[in-house]
């Protein structure tokens, strides 16, 4: 058995930036940081010789031979990309494939949940193939099957964010010009970000896809403010990487609310009148400043909120129905190992893959 996790993260400024077309035109930088949240992908090898895949979150089983061609139909279409790009040419000896896949968080959070289960399937099938792809190259092939093979509507950050883990700056000279900066941030100043920092579920999941068509559609016709927030948002990222590493957080809070602001010119749906009451109310209660996690329109917000004024603000957000959950910052970005007490026993592998990395 080999199993494979990848973590979820926040966004805290420049998310949008790292949408095609303006990342080609302007390119963009995002600031993002994972989470102890984390999408898992399980491999055994039954004897069955069919390839069987099992979401744990929704219940729900497919399987498929060997040769099948494994359709995009709405049904497990992102894994079926992963297969087809990494699965072998030749089917394992004496052995069929089952995948076992659950996320912590659900799809339409905005935390990257889709991304990081597409990169904890592309590492569990690395490890059972030895196949020598790096932390860019994975994170790669990854973005490929959501935005290219697929076609789900994102850009670049969540792919990185959870193939690499921690605190990065992220920059994007266009599509294929990645560079991840990890930052090196004193423990102190974690410590206390993660203390004062509150995650907020909205009580509602949305699909990103309609919202972030939007943004790229008002980017596009060259929408009035469109633009220019975006500009606004990446210059933003680059003052909150400044102010998170010299322990500025006060400054930091006060930047997450100006890339709120900033993001809410992308689109009309970035907000809802719900999420709107949950954070001015926040705000009334003594947060300084925080922001939607992820394209908007519901799924997960954080808000920094000192410490003496989290009771308040926990309160009064479960009266207008969300819900506070804890967090913790995760450090480390996919992994994948062997459970070593598993039987049967890893099969043999061919070489080659049916659709190239």
């Amino acid at each position: 058995m080999i199993r494979a996790r990848a973590p979820l993260r926040i966004s805290f400024c420049g998310g949008g930036t790292d949408l095609s077309p303006y990342v080609q035109e302007h390119g963009g930088v995002v600031l993002n940081a994972t989470i102890d949240r984390y999408a898992y992908a399980t491999l055994t090898f039954p004897s069955d010789r069919l390839i069987k895949v099992n979401s744990l979150d929704y219940k729900a089983v497919a399987s498929f031979r060997f040769d099948d061609p494994l359709v995009y139909d709405g049904n497990f279409d992102l894994v079926k990309a992963c297969l087809r790009r990494l699965l072998p040419d030749t089917e394992p000896d004496g052995t069929g494939i089952e995948l076992y896949m659950e996320t912590e968080a659900p799809p339409g959070s905005g935390l990257g949940a889709s991304s990081a289960l597409v990169v904890a399937v592309i590492g569990a099938l690395r490890s059972w193939r030895r196949l020598p792809l790096d932390k860019y190259e994975v994170a790669r092939v990854a973005w490929e099957v959501e935005r290219k093979d697929v076609g789900i509507p994102g850009g670049l950050q969540d792919q990185y964010a959870a193939v690499f883990g921690g605190f990065n700056l992220i920059e994007f000279h266009d599509e294929s010009h990645v560079v991840v900066n990890p930052l090196r941030i004193d423990p102190r100043i974690i410590y206390e970000l993660q203390y004062n920092l509150l995650l907020v579920f909205t009580g509602t999941t949305r699909s990103s896809s309609r919202i972030i068509e939007n943004q790229i559609s008002g980017y596009e016709s060259r929408h009035a403010g469109v633009l220019e927030a975006m500009t606004r948002m990446k210059a933003l990222a680059i003052e909150a990487k400044d102010a998170l590493l010299t322990g500025r957080l006060r400054d930091l809070a006060e930047i997450l609310h100006e890339d709120f602001l900033a993001k809410k010119q992308t689109a009309i749906d970035v907000t809802t009148p719900r999420i709107e009451e949950m954070y001015e109310e926040a705000r009334r209660l003594g947060v300084i400043g925080g922001k939607i996690s992820g394209a908007g329109g519901g799924g997960f917000m954080f808000l920094y909120c000192p410490f003496d004024r989290k009771p308040a603000v926990t309160k009064r957000i479960v009266e207008l129905g969300g819900q506070v959950l804890p967090m913790a910052f995760e450090h480390d970005g996919m992994q994948s190992w062997a459970a070593e007490d598993a039987s049967p026993a890893m099969p043999a592998v061919a070489h080659g893959t049916r659709v190239g990395v």
